[in-house]
């Protein structure tokens, strides 16, 4: 009777040990999961920040073509576009485009501008919202579409400073970089004597191949632009020295 009790009170233990063990590694297994679950959220939502930075309204008067020279889906008049944006430097093709009424026939009209370019940086905001100045009227609307001037503002109604530049420029200078970098791209593993002379010959002709590939007079308009007074002032000195030398020649 006595061996009958032990060895039941035997069988119980192992049995109330294997459950507790099972207990324990149910329950540790589900602490290991919960913790990464709050792990990878934590990570995904770091992320998350990290990619996106700040959410970008666009006013309805403006339609957005390209965000960093890709290009989006059209925006409809009375509609604001929002976009997300990452940290760095950012680069819209943007256009204005409203209606208004003509009071001289009575009727509506259409007022757009030329696309555009706007640039920017984002840093630390989290909201910004891109907008017009002020227009009121038909008449403020035309001058506008021919001189743009827009306001970018954070979350805090701080003024983020913008550069506005033409289109056309804008796809010169991409032109130009392009040109510049495909022509002036070092040749890896140069070894050869032959390869050398090669390299000397493409050096001779980059100036010759740039112009061949770029009109000139759009370049060199850009450049002056781009110039700053002493530069300006090498380059006059520099074109009076050339029509000197034509003069005695």
């Amino acid at each position: 009777m006595r061996m009958q009790f032990i060895k039941d009170r035997y069988f119980c233990y192992i049995r109330d040990n294997t459950l507790l063990k099972i207990f324990s590694s149910t329950f540790l297994s589900s602490f290991r999961l919960t913790i990464y679950a709050v792990q990878s959220l934590l990570v995904m939502s770091f992320l998350s920040f990290t990619v996106t930075a700040a959410t970008l309204t666009i006013g309805n008067n403006l339609v957005l073509r390209d965000l960093d020279d890709k290009a989006v889906e059209s925006s409809f008049l009375s509609r604001k576009e929002t976009v997300n944006l990452t940290q760095g430097n950012h680069t819209l093709v943007v256009k204005y485009k409203d209606v208004f009424e003509d009071l001289d026939f009575a009727e509506e009209k259409l007022v757009k501008s030329d696309y555009f370019v706007v640039k920017f940086s984002v840093n630390e905001q989290q909201t910004l919202n891109l907008s017009t100045t002020k227009i009121k009227d038909l008449i403020a609307a035309e001058r506008f579409a021919k001189n743009p001037e827009l306001i970018l503002l954070d979350e805090s109604e701080q003024e983020i400073i913008l550069v506005l530049e033409k289109l056309s420029d804008y796809e010169l200078a991409k032109q130009i970089t392009q040109v510049v970098t495909t022509l002036s791209a070092p040749v890896d593993n140069v070894q050869s004597s032959s390869a050398v002379s090669k390299v000397n010959k493409s050096e001779q002709e980059f100036s010759k191949a740039v112009s061949n590939q770029v009109d000139a007079m759009p370049m060199l308009k850009y450049w002056w632009k781009k110039a700053n007074s002493e530069e300006k002032a090498n380059f006059r000195h520099f074109i009076n020295e050339s029509n000197d030398l034509k003069k005695e020649e």
